[in-house]
């Protein structure tokens, strides 16, 4: 396999492991009962070096070495012990310990095993956002996710990993960097939402910069008639904000080991899809008007169409309200 072909493979996988994650957690979310097995760290890792590696999947039979780390990986014999001691780990914990502290054991201590001969970084990458996600309960809103940021920049992964084996080495459990990291990436993850989801380009800001290099050409009066509101526009993305930082804030919440009160839930999936509902129809009205629906009618009547888009979406939400908090 040439240099390119291997690169392509890579992506290729790379792919398909995110999609197995994303099916992981939607199952563990809709309330399936949690349970972290040996067997689903083998399959992410056989996706991820599926046509790279012929042991893909398989625990390591060799010793390994990490680059210019001082830990040395335990041998081989030992990895399906400590495997079954991290799954217990996260399981016996799992009501007791926040998402972040779940999810930074597991990147600490899989990267600790090393268990397999390759892919070891990105599965644990995958099973520590998998743990995270379904600790917290749903998908984590955001284009560019945690480990895809880990993977970005691995300076401070690698200080908090080091971290973590030091304090182990006197036989103490301590992730509170890697923890720390965690919750900073995953905000950033979640501002990346807001700013999107704040802005009336949505998904398109990436090609706004394209767009403000090209020239400027004068307008026809019939022209700026038919340009988007921006009042409309503005309202839209405000409640569409306002939605996603009540949504960052539960999320903050359960991170913390915290939860609303149990009387003051339904007033909250009120306000969540009320808000998610007002921000569609301003939106989505706009949309109408400008043309930019591809729906007979749309343009004529866009009040219909942004009273019916808003009205989809408050029960979409309030559904998925009572499905996750009520």
């Amino acid at each position: 396999m040439t240099a390119a072909q291997k690169a392509q493979q890579e992506a290729a996988n790379t792919l398909l492991q995110y999609d197995r994650m994303v099916e992981l957690i939607t199952t563990s979310v809709r309330g399936a009962r949690f349970q972290l097995r040996p067997h689903v760290i083998q399959e992410l890792n056989r996706i991820s070096m599926q046509r790279l590696e012929d042991d893909a999947g398989r625990w390591r039979d060799v010793g390994m070495a990490i680059g210019s780390s001082r830990h040395v990986p335990p041998p081989p014999i030992e990895v399906p012990r400590y495997i079954d001691e991290l799954c217990d780990y996260v399981n016996e914990r799992w009501r007791d310990r926040s998402a972040l502290h779940l999810a930074a054991y597991v990147m600490w201590r899989l990267n600790w095993i090393h268990p397999f001969v390759d892919g070891n970084g990105r599965t644990t990458r995958a099973l520590s956002y998998y743990v995270l996600c379904s600790k917290l309960g749903f998908h984590i809103p955001g284009v560019t996710t945690v480990p895809e940021l880990v993977a970005e920049n691995k300076a401070p992964y690698y200080k908090a990993l080091e971290a973590a084996d030091r304090a182990s080495e006197t036989g103490d459990i301590d992730v509170s960097q890697m923890e720390r990291l965690l919750g900073d990436l995953l905000a950033k993850q979640m501002v990346e939402a807001l700013e999107r989801a704040s802005s009336p380009y949505g998904r398109n800001m990436d090609n706004l910069a394209v767009v403000a290099e090209a020239p400027m050409q004068q307008s026809h009066p019939k022209q700026l008639a038919q340009k988007p509101d921006a009042f409309s526009v503005k309202l839209g993305a405000l409640f569409g904000g306002l939605t996603l930082l009540f949504f960052m804030a539960l999320i903050l919440l359960s991170v913390q080991g915290k939860s609303p009160p149990s009387d003051a839930r339904f007033l909250i999936v009120i306000v969540l899809a009320l808000s998610g509902g007002l921000s569609a129809g301003f939106l989505g009205g706009n949309a109408s008007a400008r043309g930019s629906i591809p729906i007979p009618g749309a343009k004529q009547h866009p009040l219909r169409y942004a009273f019916a888009g808003g009205a989809a979406v408050l029960i979409v939400l309030l559904v998925l309200g009572k499905l996750l908090f009520l």
